[in-house]
């Protein structure tokens, strides 16, 4: 089929996507809608390769803006063009890009391609043209393509050229509100002329929130200082706004109307850009919404208070595989079966993860129902409430457990037969039912503990010293990790070298040299030996088994030492000293003789506090196991032609892994690679969107004169500082000293960034979270459960964290 080099909008359809873009096709929706789009064309993906080919220029060239500055247009392409612009009636026009990757559930693309306004002229328009497509290869588009993992095999771009509409107001409508996922509420941002100062941020628009009916329900004045308008000669020009009145609310309601209908034919919330000329409203792109967050749900306090803890362990989205051969099989086994054996409730995986053809779309706080075991485990309670939880690490199910998980470390799996590999699954599952019995046989007595220690701290008026009595002086496997990290730092400081080496070289390169040059092997065996004893933990989340331990990417051990390295360790022991000694000097406790009472009893609550941590360290024994075998699964099905590539394992769900057979010995299922492909292409329309809404978990706490984001107070008093946004372990070595490091969430491995974070603010949370419980050892201001910080605050900002009052300023 001959692809045209130019089309009129009003004959693009959804399957012109590789000719036309995703601008254009989104356009010519509108159009088939019935909709008021501004008449024009699209310049289609031909035209470009055609011109690149030209120039000698291959479509796998890694190419810039530069080699489009002089590029020579064909003359065909040229010929199209001024035979569309002239069918346009010339005049002003604007040229948008319109890339194949573009405009795209899961990927918008916002901003990333240029768009030319005020094209006036037969020359103007080829040197809009050129750089549309010099745009595609803008620093700013290549690393949003490269941070969302969009492959450049064959991309090319279109432009779509339109007549100006010479607006009197414009700006962007989202049928859906983008903050709290609600979709019966329209958010339309506005300003006077052209909608260029809106979407690129030059102007803080009017703000407004519509109902379904079309009633403003909210609005808020903006301010816009600036106005863009098109001048006749070609061009724009920006100046200072007089007073323009805001749009009524009539004209609002008529907006959002049109927004209602594009969202209703296309069955999703839209994106939508705008212009109003006079009564006219017209519609310049429409696009599905991103990252929007599911509609708000109705929680409880109780699910609010569990929620905010639970969320911390989801930083991403489990995979297909995660969720059905991990989360579902393992870990939620483990967690209802506490549930059963120590309250009598039950909780419903379903009900809490909510999944289509096992892609997890939706994460809902579990709410317990009571079941007939109720009396049976409340009086399971009180025979094991006398136990020393420090006691289960010599039970015989802990030894039990511990055989088998030295056993799982120690297969061959690349060796093993297709049945015995899959059988590494069940295995796993086993083990982790002792590690459930043992929580259940133990961790009753630690919160007995906790509970008398709370109300003897009450009578003494020292409730507020619980937390950190239960903090300080804690002995876990975590503590003695930190411990060693922190001797492995003193270490490499006695060797200047190779302390530069961390200081100023990559992690891999480090790591080279530990293992290569003699002087540091002193060093290297002490590394080996901690990646031996606490390499299996987890780098990601105790919820996530695709992500490497930290044996698997010793490099993240790299960079947390690197950090060490500028903080010495002497800090974090002063923050960690024990508050026990000051409590039993109190002279209360001296007249009531409470001393023996109070020091028994902070004994039992930190082992509690201990066996709690202990047994979630070796939960995470279970993780590597499990990962290498579901990796040598996909490499196997890869190799015999099942899977495109090994890593596609992780968009199969564990039940039709488990009923495959050998596919050494057996024909190809094309069925298999379908399901991963169709899997795939959803969790990647969802890998931006939030599990949960956060207007569910965080309800309005109203807004503070001055404030930026609020959340859970964590303590820790107030500092300032700049900004700094880590999303992950890749990041680490971003934060400098005295900054504030703002966070989705973070567990143990994050735990040296805080030696250099003056404070710490987390999107998840409540004040047992372990940014929390950290943040307080370190003596740092924390606020917990802000809901989006990471989206609100920005790197190199300048705030204030109040940790007592859990605001940020």
């Amino acid at each position: 089929m001959t692809v045209p080099l130019t089309m009129p909008l009003s004959t693009v359809r959804a399957t012109d996507l590789p000719v036309a873009g995703g601008k254009a096709v989104g356009l010519g929706e509108l159009i088939a809608a019935g909709l008021d789009v501004p008449d024009g064309f699209v310049l289609t993906t031909q035209a470009y390769r055609r011109a690149i080919a030209d120039a000698g220029l291959g479509p796998d060239d890694q190419l810039s803006p530069g080699d489009f500055a002089e590029l020579s247009i064909p003359g065909e392409v040229v010929d199209a063009l001024r035979a569309g612009y002239a069918a346009l009636g010339g005049g002003l026009v604007a040229a948008r890009s319109s890339a194949t990757a573009e405009d795209l559930p899961g990927a918008a693309f916002a901003g990333q391609q240029e768009t030319v306004l005020g094209v006036l002229g037969d020359q103007a328009l080829l040197d809009a043209v050129r750089t549309c497509w010099a745009s595609l290869w803008g620093e700013r588009a290549v690393a949003y393509r490269t941070a969302i993992g969009v492959d450049t095999a064959d991309l090319a771009l279109a432009v779509v050229v339109q007549r100006l509409v010479e607006a009197d107001h414009a700006g962007v409508m989202f049928t859906a509100n983008p903050v709290s996922g609600a979709r019966d509420e329209v958010v339309i941002e506005s300003s006077a002329g052209l909608g260029e100062a809106v979407v690129s941020g030059l102007v803080t628009p009017d703000h407004a929130v519509l109902d379904e009916s079309g009633r403003v329900l909210r609005r808020r004045a903006g301010v816009a200082d600036l106005v863009i308008t098109a001048e006749a000669g070609g061009g724009t020009r920006t100046s200072s706004s007089a007073q323009v009145q805001p749009l009524s609310d009539q004209a609002l309601a008529r907006i959002a109307a049109a927004g209602r209908r594009i969202a209703a034919h296309t069955g999703r919330p839209m994106d939508v850009e705008w212009a109003v000329a006079g009564e006219r409203t017209v519609l310049l792109q429409a696009r599905p919404m991103t990252a929007l967050p599911p509609p708000p749900r109705r929680l409880n306090r109780a699910q609010r208070m569990a929620g905010a803890v639970l969320i911390e362990l989801f930083p991403r989205r489990p995979t297909p595989l995660e969720l059905t051969g991990w989360l579902d099989q393992i870990l939620w086994p483990l967690v209802d079966g506490m549930f059963r054996g120590m309250v009598g409730m039950r909780m419903e995986f379903a009900d809490v993860f909510i999944a289509d053809d096992a892609v997890l779309r939706e994460f809902v706080p579990p709410t317990p129902r009571p079941t007939t075991k109720l009396p049976a485990a409340l009086a399971h309670d009180l025979a094991v409430l006398r136990r020393d939880p420090a006691a289960w690490a010599s039970d015989r199910l802990a030894r039990h457990y511990d055989t088998e998980c030295r056993a799982l470390a120690r297969l061959d799996l690349p060796a093993l037969p297709w049945a015995e590999l899959l059988a590494v699954h069940r295995r796993v599952q086993a083990a982790c039912q002792d590690l459930t019995r043992l929580r259940v046989d133990y961790l009753p007595a630690a919160a007995g503990a906790i509970a008398q220690l709370a109300g003897l701290l009450t009578i003494l008026g020292a409730r507020g010293r619980l937390g950190a009595v239960l903090t300080g002086g804690v002995n876990s496997r975590t503590t003695a990790a930190n411990a060693e990290l922190d001797a492995l730092a003193d270490l490499i400081r006695e060797q200047p070298v190779l302390a530069d080496a961390f200081a100023s070289q990559p992690a891999a390169a480090v790591l080279d040299r530990l293992r290569t040059d003699p002087a540091a092997a002193p060093i290297a065996d002490r590394f080996d030996a901690f990646l031996d004893a606490y390499g299996h933990r987890e780098t990601g989340s105790l919820t996530l088994v695709r992500d490497p331990s930290w044996a698997d990417r010793p490099e993240t051990v790299i960079d947390v030492l690197s950090l060490l390295l500028e903080a010495p360790s002497a800090g974090r022991s002063a923050a960690t000293s024990d508050p026990l000694p000051d409590l039993l000097a109190l002279r209360r406790v001296r007249l009531l003789r409470l001393g023996g009472a109070l020091r028994r009893l902070v004994t039992a609550a930190r082992a509690g506090i201990a066996a709690r941590e202990d047994t979630h360290f070796d939960l995470a024994r279970l993780m590597p196991p499990l990962r290498h075998a579901m990796i040598e699964i996909g490499r196997r099905l890869a190799g015999h032609g099942w899977l495109a590539e090994p890593d596609d394992v992780w968009f199969l769900s564990w039940p039709e892994i488990a009923a495959l057979p050998d596919p050494e010995h057996s024909p190809v299922d094309p069925a298999v690679a379908r399901n991963a492909g169709r899997r795939a292409a959803a969790y990647a329309e969802l890998a931006s969107t939030p599990l949960i809404a956060g207007a569910s978990l965080y309800p309005d706490r109203g807004a503070q004169q001055g404030v930026l984001v609020s959340g859970t107070a964590g303590g820790g008093g107030t500092a300032s500082g700049a900004v700094r946004i880590i999303h992950g372990p890749d990041e680490f070595g971003e934060l400098r000293p005295g900054e504030v490091l703002v966070c989705p969430t973070t567990n143990p491995s994050w735990t040296p960034l805080f030696t250099r974070a003056a404070a710490v603010v987390v999107d998840h949370g409540g004040i047992a979270s372990h940014a929390a419980i950290v943040a307080r050892e370190y003596g740092i201001p924390a606020v917990m459960g802000c809901g989006s910080a990471t989206a609100t605050l920005r790197t190199g900002q300048q705030v204030t964290v109040d940790g007592d009052r859990g605001i940020v300023r």
